[in-house]
Protein backbone atom coordinates (compact mmCIF):
# COMPACT_ATOMS: atom_id res chain seq x y z
CA UNK A 1 0.00 0.00 0.00
CA UNK A 2 1.19 3.48 -1.28
CA UNK A 3 1.46 6.44 1.27
CA UNK A 4 -0.74 8.22 -0.17
CA UNK A 5 -3.17 5.23 -0.30
CA UNK A 6 -2.88 4.46 3.58
CA UNK A 7 -3.24 8.06 4.46
CA UNK A 8 -6.98 7.98 2.61
CA UNK A 9 -7.82 4.96 4.48
CA UNK A 10 -6.73 6.66 7.97
CA UNK A 11 -8.82 9.35 7.04
CA UNK A 12 -11.51 7.07 6.34
CA UNK A 13 -11.58 5.59 9.63
CA UNK A 14 -11.86 8.60 11.35
CA UNK A 15 -14.65 9.82 9.24
CA UNK A 16 -16.20 6.68 9.49
CA UNK A 17 -15.61 6.35 13.83
CA UNK A 18 -15.14 9.92 15.39
CA UNK A 19 -14.33 13.47 14.67
CA UNK A 20 -10.48 14.56 14.25
CA UNK A 21 -9.59 16.69 16.94
CA UNK A 22 -8.67 20.05 14.99
CA UNK A 23 -4.91 21.76 14.95
CA UNK A 24 -4.98 25.05 15.63
CA UNK A 25 -4.38 26.20 12.16
CA UNK A 26 -7.29 23.55 10.54
CA UNK A 27 -9.51 25.69 13.49
CA UNK A 28 -8.81 28.88 11.87
CA UNK A 29 -9.61 27.86 8.38
CA UNK A 30 -12.93 25.99 9.40
CA UNK A 31 -13.91 29.37 11.21
CA UNK A 32 -12.78 31.53 8.32
CA UNK A 33 -14.80 29.24 5.52
CA UNK A 34 -17.59 29.47 7.90
CA UNK A 35 -17.57 33.10 8.08
CA UNK A 36 -17.37 33.98 4.20
CA UNK A 37 -20.41 31.34 4.12
CA UNK A 38 -22.45 33.31 6.20
CA UNK A 39 -21.55 36.47 4.37
CA UNK A 40 -22.14 34.69 1.08
CA UNK A 41 -25.57 34.04 2.55
CA UNK A 42 -26.40 37.38 4.00
CA UNK A 43 -25.20 39.22 0.78
CA UNK A 44 -27.96 36.95 -1.45
CA UNK A 45 -30.55 37.40 1.41
CA UNK A 46 -30.08 41.26 1.35
CA UNK A 47 -30.51 41.19 -2.80
CA UNK A 48 -33.38 39.24 -2.55
CA UNK A 49 -35.34 41.12 -0.12
CA UNK A 50 -33.92 44.60 -1.26
CA UNK A 51 -36.50 46.98 -2.81
CA UNK A 52 -34.33 48.69 -5.02
CA UNK A 53 -35.36 48.44 -8.62
CA UNK A 54 -32.17 48.79 -10.38
CA UNK A 55 -29.80 45.35 -10.14
CA UNK A 56 -26.24 47.53 -9.74
CA UNK A 57 -28.22 49.15 -6.41
CA UNK A 58 -28.71 45.66 -4.66
CA UNK A 59 -24.87 44.99 -5.21
CA UNK A 60 -22.41 45.43 -2.25
CA UNK A 61 -19.76 47.71 -2.41
CA UNK A 62 -16.29 48.96 -0.63
CA UNK A 63 -17.22 51.65 1.61
CA UNK A 64 -15.53 54.97 0.47
CA UNK A 65 -12.03 55.79 1.59
CA UNK A 66 -11.34 58.63 3.84
CA UNK A 67 -10.61 60.78 1.05
CA UNK A 68 -13.82 60.22 -1.09
CA UNK A 69 -15.87 60.05 2.32
CA UNK A 70 -14.66 63.92 3.57
CA UNK A 71 -15.95 64.53 -0.35
CA UNK A 72 -19.54 62.92 0.47
CA UNK A 73 -19.49 65.32 3.15
CA UNK A 74 -18.63 68.21 1.26
CA UNK A 75 -21.40 67.74 -0.94
CA UNK A 76 -23.79 66.99 1.59
CA UNK A 77 -22.91 70.68 2.75
CA UNK A 78 -23.71 72.09 -0.83
CA UNK A 79 -26.86 70.53 -0.92
CA UNK A 80 -27.90 72.57 2.47
CA UNK A 81 -26.36 75.44 0.96
CA UNK A 82 -28.45 75.34 -1.77
CA UNK A 83 -31.37 75.12 0.24
CA UNK A 84 -31.08 77.94 2.21
CA UNK A 85 -29.71 80.28 -0.60
CA UNK A 86 -33.78 79.46 -1.82
CA UNK A 87 -35.05 80.16 1.57
CA UNK A 88 -33.74 83.33 1.84
CA UNK A 89 -33.74 84.67 -1.18
CA UNK A 90 -37.84 86.04 -1.40
CA UNK A 91 -37.30 88.47 1.15
CA UNK A 92 -35.56 91.18 -0.64
CA UNK A 93 -36.85 90.00 -4.05
CA UNK A 94 -40.77 90.66 -2.64
CA UNK A 95 -41.54 93.89 -3.40
CA UNK A 96 -39.54 93.88 -7.07
CA UNK A 97 -41.60 91.28 -8.11
CA UNK A 98 -44.77 92.73 -6.85
CA UNK A 99 -44.07 95.79 -8.87
CA UNK A 100 -42.86 93.12 -12.01
CA UNK A 101 -45.96 90.94 -11.98
CA UNK A 102 -48.33 94.40 -10.91
CA UNK A 103 -50.18 92.30 -8.08
CA UNK A 104 -50.49 92.37 -4.10
CA UNK A 105 -49.43 91.22 -1.06
CA UNK A 106 -51.80 88.18 -1.20
CA UNK A 107 -51.01 86.93 -5.21
CA UNK A 108 -47.57 87.08 -4.52
CA UNK A 109 -48.00 84.99 -1.67
CA UNK A 110 -49.25 81.79 -3.89
CA UNK A 111 -45.65 80.97 -4.26
CA UNK A 112 -45.53 79.97 -0.55
CA UNK A 113 -48.94 78.25 -1.69
CA UNK A 114 -46.95 76.31 -4.63
CA UNK A 115 -44.37 75.37 -2.52
CA UNK A 116 -46.20 74.05 -0.11
CA UNK A 117 -47.57 71.51 -2.87
CA UNK A 118 -44.26 70.17 -3.44
CA UNK A 119 -43.28 69.84 -0.02
CA UNK A 120 -46.62 67.44 0.50
CA UNK A 121 -45.87 65.68 -2.45
CA UNK A 122 -42.44 64.74 -1.57
CA UNK A 123 -42.90 63.83 1.98
CA UNK A 124 -45.81 61.70 1.07
CA UNK A 125 -43.82 59.64 -1.71
CA UNK A 126 -40.01 60.06 -0.14
CA UNK A 127 -40.89 56.57 1.32
CA UNK A 128 -41.47 54.84 -1.59
CA UNK A 129 -39.34 56.56 -4.38
CA UNK A 130 -36.23 56.34 -1.69
CA UNK A 131 -36.88 52.28 -1.26
CA UNK A 132 -36.70 52.20 -4.90
CA UNK A 133 -33.54 54.22 -6.20
CA UNK A 134 -31.95 55.10 -3.02
CA UNK A 135 -29.98 58.09 -1.96
CA UNK A 136 -27.94 58.72 -4.69
CA UNK A 137 -30.64 58.74 -7.34
CA UNK A 138 -33.54 60.63 -5.05
CA UNK A 139 -30.70 62.98 -4.31
CA UNK A 140 -30.14 63.90 -8.15
CA UNK A 141 -33.70 63.73 -8.98
CA UNK A 142 -34.22 66.37 -5.87
CA UNK A 143 -31.52 68.97 -7.50
CA UNK A 144 -32.64 68.12 -11.05
CA UNK A 145 -36.24 69.82 -10.02
CA UNK A 146 -34.48 72.85 -8.47
CA UNK A 147 -32.96 73.05 -12.20
CA UNK A 148 -35.93 73.11 -13.69
CA UNK A 149 -37.36 75.38 -11.60
CA UNK A 150 -34.78 77.56 -11.74
CA UNK A 151 -34.91 77.18 -15.37
CA UNK A 152 -38.50 78.47 -16.32
CA UNK A 153 -38.39 81.70 -13.58
CA UNK A 154 -35.00 83.02 -14.90
CA UNK A 155 -36.10 84.46 -18.00
CA UNK A 156 -39.22 86.16 -16.43
CA UNK A 157 -42.06 84.33 -17.28
CA UNK A 158 -45.23 84.65 -16.92
CA UNK A 159 -46.81 84.63 -13.30
CA UNK A 160 -49.00 81.18 -13.90
CA UNK A 161 -46.10 79.62 -14.61
CA UNK A 162 -43.64 81.36 -12.03
CA UNK A 163 -46.38 79.76 -9.29
CA UNK A 164 -45.68 76.26 -11.29
CA UNK A 165 -42.20 76.41 -10.98
CA UNK A 166 -41.96 77.33 -7.39
CA UNK A 167 -44.01 73.82 -6.77
CA UNK A 168 -41.48 72.01 -8.99
CA UNK A 169 -39.05 73.64 -6.52
CA UNK A 170 -40.36 72.69 -3.49
CA UNK A 171 -40.45 69.46 -4.47
CA UNK A 172 -36.80 68.97 -5.46
CA UNK A 173 -35.99 70.81 -2.32
CA UNK A 174 -38.42 68.02 -0.17
CA UNK A 175 -36.39 65.05 -1.38
CA UNK A 176 -32.88 66.68 -1.04
CA UNK A 177 -33.89 67.46 2.59
CA UNK A 178 -35.31 64.44 3.75
CA UNK A 179 -32.51 62.39 2.17
CA UNK A 180 -29.76 64.51 3.43
CA UNK A 181 -31.03 64.52 6.67
CA UNK A 182 -31.65 61.01 6.96
CA UNK A 183 -28.29 59.85 5.93
CA UNK A 184 -26.11 62.09 7.95
CA UNK A 185 -28.09 60.61 11.31
CA UNK A 186 -25.78 57.70 10.63
CA UNK A 187 -22.49 59.02 10.92
CA UNK A 188 -20.34 59.04 13.33
CA UNK A 189 -20.80 61.92 15.73
CA UNK A 190 -23.95 62.86 13.89
CA UNK A 191 -25.26 65.29 16.36
CA UNK A 192 -22.29 67.88 15.78
CA UNK A 193 -22.41 67.54 11.82
CA UNK A 194 -26.35 67.95 12.04
CA UNK A 195 -25.21 71.12 13.73
CA UNK A 196 -22.86 71.87 11.58
CA UNK A 197 -24.58 71.06 8.52
CA UNK A 198 -27.31 73.16 9.03
CA UNK A 199 -25.35 76.01 10.00
CA UNK A 200 -23.85 75.66 5.72
CA UNK A 201 -27.28 75.94 5.44
CA UNK A 202 -28.06 79.08 7.53
CA UNK A 203 -25.00 80.62 5.50
CA UNK A 204 -26.25 79.88 2.37
CA UNK A 205 -29.19 82.23 3.18
CA UNK A 206 -26.74 84.77 4.97
CA UNK A 207 -25.13 85.15 1.49
CA UNK A 208 -28.32 84.97 -0.75
CA UNK A 209 -29.95 88.16 0.44
CA UNK A 210 -26.75 90.65 -0.85
CA UNK A 211 -26.89 88.65 -3.84
CA UNK A 212 -30.48 89.68 -4.23
CA UNK A 213 -30.43 92.70 -2.71
CA UNK A 214 -27.35 93.66 -5.68
CA UNK A 215 -30.17 92.61 -8.20
CA UNK A 216 -33.11 94.71 -6.62
CA UNK A 217 -30.61 97.79 -6.87
CA UNK A 218 -28.98 97.77 -9.84
CA UNK A 219 -31.31 95.78 -12.01
CA UNK A 220 -35.19 96.46 -10.67
CA UNK A 221 -37.20 95.73 -13.37
CA UNK A 222 -35.36 92.72 -14.17
CA UNK A 223 -34.82 90.67 -10.89
CA UNK A 224 -35.47 87.78 -11.92
CA UNK A 225 -32.11 87.11 -13.43
CA UNK A 226 -31.04 86.18 -9.69
CA UNK A 227 -32.40 83.33 -10.64
CA UNK A 228 -30.24 82.69 -12.99
CA UNK A 229 -27.52 82.66 -10.39
CA UNK A 230 -29.78 80.29 -8.54
CA UNK A 231 -29.57 77.86 -11.49
CA UNK A 232 -26.22 77.74 -11.87
CA UNK A 233 -25.86 76.52 -7.84
CA UNK A 234 -28.16 73.80 -8.66
CA UNK A 235 -26.45 72.50 -11.52
CA UNK A 236 -23.16 72.13 -9.55
CA UNK A 237 -25.15 70.64 -6.93
CA UNK A 238 -26.74 68.11 -9.16
CA UNK A 239 -22.40 67.36 -10.92
CA UNK A 240 -21.39 67.12 -7.65
CA UNK A 241 -23.56 64.22 -6.47
CA UNK A 242 -23.16 62.66 -9.63
CA UNK A 243 -19.28 62.89 -9.61
CA UNK A 244 -19.02 62.28 -6.02
CA UNK A 245 -21.61 59.79 -4.95
CA UNK A 246 -21.95 58.12 -8.59
CA UNK A 247 -25.87 57.17 -7.41
CA UNK A 248 -24.92 54.91 -4.57
CA UNK A 249 -27.43 53.73 -1.82
CA UNK A 250 -27.16 54.92 1.85
CA UNK A 251 -25.96 50.97 2.16
CA UNK A 252 -23.23 51.57 -0.17
CA UNK A 253 -21.92 54.49 1.71
CA UNK A 254 -22.27 54.11 4.98
CA UNK A 255 -23.11 50.54 5.19
CA UNK A 256 -25.96 48.05 6.38
CA UNK A 257 -27.21 49.14 9.72
CA UNK A 258 -26.86 46.93 12.89
CA UNK A 259 -28.99 44.45 14.32
CA UNK A 260 -30.77 46.17 17.18
CA UNK A 261 -31.57 45.11 20.70
CA UNK A 262 -34.98 45.78 21.51
CA UNK A 263 -36.51 45.92 24.83
CA UNK A 264 -40.13 45.90 24.95
CA UNK A 265 -41.76 46.98 27.73
CA UNK A 266 -42.51 44.51 29.73
CA UNK A 267 -38.36 43.68 29.82
CA UNK A 268 -37.94 41.15 27.30
CA UNK A 269 -35.68 41.73 24.71
CA UNK A 270 -35.45 40.45 21.01
CA UNK A 271 -32.81 40.86 18.05
CA UNK A 272 -34.20 42.58 14.79
CA UNK A 273 -32.93 43.82 11.95
CA UNK A 274 -33.83 47.09 11.22
CA UNK A 275 -33.19 46.57 6.99
CA UNK A 276 -35.98 43.82 6.65
CA UNK A 277 -38.20 44.31 10.17
CA UNK A 278 -41.14 42.30 9.37
CA UNK A 279 -43.92 44.36 7.39
CA UNK A 280 -42.06 47.38 7.58
CA UNK A 281 -39.67 46.38 5.35
CA UNK A 282 -42.32 47.08 2.70
CA UNK A 283 -42.78 50.76 1.72
CA UNK A 284 -45.94 50.91 2.68
CA UNK A 285 -45.68 49.32 5.95
CA UNK A 286 -43.23 51.95 6.78
CA UNK A 287 -44.96 54.94 5.42
CA UNK A 288 -48.25 53.22 7.69
CA UNK A 289 -46.18 52.95 10.98
CA UNK A 290 -44.90 56.29 10.74
CA UNK A 291 -48.31 57.78 10.38
CA UNK A 292 -49.93 55.92 13.37
CA UNK A 293 -47.15 57.31 15.52
CA UNK A 294 -47.84 60.39 17.62
CA UNK A 295 -44.92 61.26 18.36
CA UNK A 296 -44.13 61.64 15.07
CA UNK A 297 -47.08 64.45 14.13
CA UNK A 298 -46.20 65.71 17.28
CA UNK A 299 -42.78 66.12 15.87
CA UNK A 300 -43.75 67.48 12.62
CA UNK A 301 -46.26 69.83 14.05
CA UNK A 302 -43.05 71.77 15.59
CA UNK A 303 -41.12 71.45 12.60
CA UNK A 304 -44.34 72.78 10.71
CA UNK A 305 -44.24 76.20 13.44
CA UNK A 306 -40.88 76.48 13.54
CA UNK A 307 -39.62 76.35 10.00
CA UNK A 308 -43.21 78.37 8.96
CA UNK A 309 -41.95 81.19 11.44
CA UNK A 310 -38.30 81.14 10.22
CA UNK A 311 -38.93 81.57 6.45
CA UNK A 312 -41.96 84.17 7.01
CA UNK A 313 -40.14 86.35 9.63
CA UNK A 314 -36.87 86.21 6.74
CA UNK A 315 -39.74 86.24 4.20
CA UNK A 316 -41.14 89.86 5.42
CA UNK A 317 -39.18 91.68 7.42
CA UNK A 318 -37.51 93.36 4.70
CA UNK A 319 -41.39 94.73 4.01
CA UNK A 320 -42.13 95.68 7.38
CA UNK A 321 -39.07 97.71 7.85
CA UNK A 322 -39.92 99.70 5.05
CA UNK A 323 -43.17 99.70 5.58
CA UNK A 324 -43.78 99.98 9.25
CA UNK A 325 -39.81 101.58 10.29
CA UNK A 326 -39.30 103.76 7.23
CA UNK A 327 -36.81 101.74 6.28
CA UNK A 328 -35.24 101.55 2.26
CA UNK A 329 -33.65 98.95 -0.20
CA UNK A 330 -31.14 98.71 2.12
CA UNK A 331 -33.38 96.60 4.77
CA UNK A 332 -32.59 93.99 2.64
CA UNK A 333 -29.49 93.60 4.33
CA UNK A 334 -31.13 92.63 7.23
CA UNK A 335 -31.81 89.77 6.35
CA UNK A 336 -28.10 88.80 5.86
CA UNK A 337 -27.97 89.67 9.93
CA UNK A 338 -31.41 87.71 10.38
CA UNK A 339 -29.85 84.47 8.72
CA UNK A 340 -26.16 85.10 9.54
CA UNK A 341 -27.79 85.00 13.53
CA UNK A 342 -29.04 81.33 12.39
CA UNK A 343 -25.00 80.24 11.61
CA UNK A 344 -23.84 81.69 14.44
CA UNK A 345 -26.85 79.76 16.64
CA UNK A 346 -25.55 76.42 14.93
CA UNK A 347 -22.84 76.26 15.71
CA UNK A 348 -21.95 78.50 19.13
CA UNK A 349 -24.91 77.03 20.89
CA UNK A 350 -23.79 72.99 20.30
CA UNK A 351 -22.21 72.69 23.74
CA UNK A 352 -25.33 74.87 25.19
CA UNK A 353 -27.32 72.51 23.79
CA UNK A 354 -25.48 69.46 25.00
CA UNK A 355 -25.11 70.95 28.22
CA UNK A 356 -28.82 70.96 29.29
CA UNK A 357 -30.23 68.73 26.66
CA UNK A 358 -32.61 68.88 23.70
CA UNK A 359 -35.02 69.47 25.51
CA UNK A 360 -34.67 72.28 27.62
CA UNK A 361 -32.73 74.30 25.37
CA UNK A 362 -35.97 74.16 22.99
CA UNK A 363 -37.77 75.47 25.96
CA UNK A 364 -35.04 78.06 26.38
CA UNK A 365 -34.69 79.17 23.19
CA UNK A 366 -38.44 79.26 22.03
CA UNK A 367 -39.13 81.53 25.46
CA UNK A 368 -36.43 84.20 24.48
CA UNK A 369 -37.81 84.12 20.84
CA UNK A 370 -41.11 85.09 22.14
CA UNK A 371 -39.21 88.02 24.12
CA UNK A 372 -37.56 89.11 21.53
CA UNK A 373 -41.01 89.47 19.15
CA UNK A 374 -42.75 91.25 21.61
CA UNK A 375 -39.69 93.83 21.52
CA UNK A 376 -39.71 94.22 18.12
CA UNK A 377 -43.42 94.85 18.39
CA UNK A 378 -43.22 97.94 20.46
CA UNK A 379 -40.36 99.19 19.68
CA UNK A 380 -39.90 101.43 16.40
CA UNK A 381 -36.35 102.16 15.89
CA UNK A 382 -35.42 100.88 12.85
CA UNK A 383 -31.52 99.51 14.65
CA UNK A 384 -32.95 98.07 17.32
CA UNK A 385 -35.51 96.11 15.38
CA UNK A 386 -32.62 95.03 12.67
CA UNK A 387 -30.34 93.73 15.91
CA UNK A 388 -33.51 91.72 17.36
CA UNK A 389 -34.13 90.25 14.18
CA UNK A 390 -30.14 89.17 13.68
CA UNK A 391 -30.55 87.69 17.66
CA UNK A 392 -33.99 86.00 17.14
CA UNK A 393 -31.90 83.81 14.28
CA UNK A 394 -29.27 82.75 17.21
CA UNK A 395 -31.65 81.33 19.04
CA UNK A 396 -34.02 79.99 16.11
CA UNK A 397 -30.81 78.65 15.03
CA UNK A 398 -30.13 75.26 17.15
CA UNK A 399 -34.24 74.02 16.64
CA UNK A 400 -33.74 71.55 13.52
CA UNK A 401 -31.29 69.84 14.11
CA UNK A 402 -32.50 69.28 17.60
CA UNK A 403 -35.61 67.82 15.98
CA UNK A 404 -33.33 65.58 13.45
CA UNK A 405 -31.69 64.04 16.37
CA UNK A 406 -35.05 63.66 18.12
CA UNK A 407 -36.03 61.39 15.38
CA UNK A 408 -33.15 59.38 16.16
CA UNK A 409 -34.03 59.19 19.52
CA UNK A 410 -37.39 57.76 19.74
CA UNK A 411 -38.02 55.78 16.40
CA UNK A 412 -36.22 52.63 15.39
CA UNK A 413 -33.42 52.35 12.85
CA UNK A 414 -35.46 50.97 9.91
CA UNK A 415 -38.09 54.16 10.14
CA UNK A 416 -35.97 56.91 10.74
CA UNK A 417 -35.34 57.51 6.91
CA UNK A 418 -38.96 57.54 6.08
CA UNK A 419 -39.72 59.82 9.72
CA UNK A 420 -37.26 62.55 8.59
CA UNK A 421 -38.18 62.36 5.40
CA UNK A 422 -42.12 63.21 6.63
CA UNK A 423 -41.11 65.98 9.12
CA UNK A 424 -38.90 67.57 7.05
CA UNK A 425 -41.35 67.94 4.24
CA UNK A 426 -43.58 69.02 6.97
CA UNK A 427 -41.02 71.87 8.29
CA UNK A 428 -40.71 72.75 4.39
CA UNK A 429 -44.78 73.01 4.45
CA UNK A 430 -44.44 75.20 7.25
CA UNK A 431 -42.19 77.08 5.17
CA UNK A 432 -44.48 77.99 2.79
CA UNK A 433 -48.43 78.26 4.63
CA UNK A 434 -47.51 80.28 6.86
CA UNK A 435 -45.20 83.07 5.00
CA UNK A 436 -48.66 82.98 3.16
CA UNK A 437 -50.94 83.36 5.83
CA UNK A 438 -48.58 86.44 7.01
CA UNK A 439 -49.07 87.84 3.48
CA UNK A 440 -53.08 87.29 3.28
CA UNK A 441 -53.22 89.21 6.91
CA UNK A 442 -50.76 91.64 5.70
CA UNK A 443 -52.92 92.65 2.40
CA UNK A 444 -56.27 93.49 4.64
CA UNK A 445 -54.65 95.01 7.75
CA UNK A 446 -51.07 95.82 6.77
CA UNK A 447 -47.70 94.40 7.07
CA UNK A 448 -47.01 95.34 10.85
CA UNK A 449 -49.20 92.55 11.68
CA UNK A 450 -45.60 90.75 11.05
CA UNK A 451 -44.91 90.16 15.26
CA UNK A 452 -48.28 90.17 16.82
CA UNK A 453 -48.53 87.01 14.06
CA UNK A 454 -44.73 86.06 15.36
CA UNK A 455 -45.23 85.98 19.34
CA UNK A 456 -48.66 83.44 18.32
CA UNK A 457 -46.61 81.94 16.55
CA UNK A 458 -44.08 81.14 19.16
CA UNK A 459 -46.29 80.21 21.83
CA UNK A 460 -47.71 77.87 19.40
CA UNK A 461 -44.18 76.69 19.21
CA UNK A 462 -43.76 76.59 22.28
CA UNK A 463 -46.78 74.25 23.23
CA UNK A 464 -46.56 71.95 20.30
CA UNK A 465 -42.72 71.06 21.53
CA UNK A 466 -44.47 70.42 25.53
CA UNK A 467 -46.33 67.80 23.08
CA UNK A 468 -43.28 66.75 21.86
CA UNK A 469 -41.89 65.64 25.11
CA UNK A 470 -44.89 64.58 26.77
CA UNK A 471 -45.51 61.76 23.46
CA UNK A 472 -41.71 60.99 23.44
CA UNK A 473 -41.68 59.63 27.07
CA UNK A 474 -44.86 57.44 26.53
CA UNK A 475 -43.72 56.35 23.14
CA UNK A 476 -40.36 55.26 24.86
CA UNK A 477 -42.36 53.81 27.75
CA UNK A 478 -44.44 51.98 25.15
CA UNK A 479 -42.54 50.81 22.65
CA UNK A 480 -39.45 50.01 24.79
CA UNK A 481 -36.04 51.07 24.03
CA UNK A 482 -34.22 50.63 20.89
CA UNK A 483 -30.50 50.25 20.54
CA UNK A 484 -27.89 48.87 18.03
CA UNK A 485 -26.13 45.38 18.81
CA UNK A 486 -22.33 46.74 18.81
CA UNK A 487 -19.60 44.19 16.99
CA UNK A 488 -17.97 42.69 19.71
CA UNK A 489 -14.07 43.26 18.96
CA UNK A 490 -11.72 40.03 19.71
CA UNK A 491 -9.54 42.73 22.14
CA UNK A 492 -12.60 43.51 24.00
CA UNK A 493 -11.81 43.48 27.68
CA UNK A 494 -15.40 42.97 29.36
CA UNK A 495 -16.20 39.58 31.01
CA UNK A 496 -18.52 37.68 29.15
CA UNK A 497 -20.85 37.61 31.51
CA UNK A 498 -20.85 41.71 31.97
CA UNK A 499 -24.02 43.73 30.54
CA UNK A 500 -23.38 47.42 28.89
CA UNK A 501 -25.53 50.08 29.97
CA UNK A 502 -28.34 51.15 27.21
CA UNK A 503 -26.44 54.49 27.25
CA UNK A 504 -22.68 53.07 26.35
CA UNK A 505 -24.24 50.56 23.52
CA UNK A 506 -26.09 53.55 21.64
CA UNK A 507 -22.69 55.46 22.27
CA UNK A 508 -21.33 52.66 19.39
CA UNK A 509 -24.17 52.65 17.05
CA UNK A 510 -22.34 51.95 14.35
CA UNK A 511 -18.89 49.61 13.98
CA UNK A 512 -15.97 50.86 12.61
CA UNK A 513 -16.44 50.05 9.55
CA UNK A 514 -19.83 51.94 8.72
CA UNK A 515 -18.50 55.18 9.79
CA UNK A 516 -14.50 55.51 9.73
CA UNK A 517 -14.64 57.63 6.93
CA UNK A 518 -16.98 59.99 8.16
CA UNK A 519 -14.99 60.21 11.87
CA UNK A 520 -14.47 63.84 12.69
Amino acid sequence: MTTATHSECVLQDYEAHEPIEPTVATGAKMIHKEEEENRVSNAKEVQQKSHYVFKFLRKEKVLPSNRLASCMLAVLFLVMFLAGWNDASQGPLLPSLQTYYNVNHLVISTIWLANFVGFMVSGITNVFISDAFGFGIVAVLGASMQVLAYSLICWGCPFPLFVIAYALNGFGIGLQDAQVNSLTTRLENSSTKMFLMHAVCGFGATISPFVSTAFVQHVPSRVYLYFAVSEGLALATVLALVVVFRLRTDEQIVGRRQTETRIDKEGTSRQVDPNHEGGASASGGKLKQILTTPVVHYMALFLLLYVGIEVTIGGWATSFLIDERGGNDNAGYVSSGYFGGLVIGRVVLIPVTRKFGNYYSTYAYSGLMLLLSIVIWFTHSIIGNAICFSIMGIFLGPMYPIVMNAVVENLPGELQGGTIGWVASMGQAGSAIMPFMAGAISEKHGVWILQPFTVASMVAVIFSWFLVTQTSRQHTKSQGQHVEKPSISPNDERGENEVESPESINMKRMDSRKIAPFAA
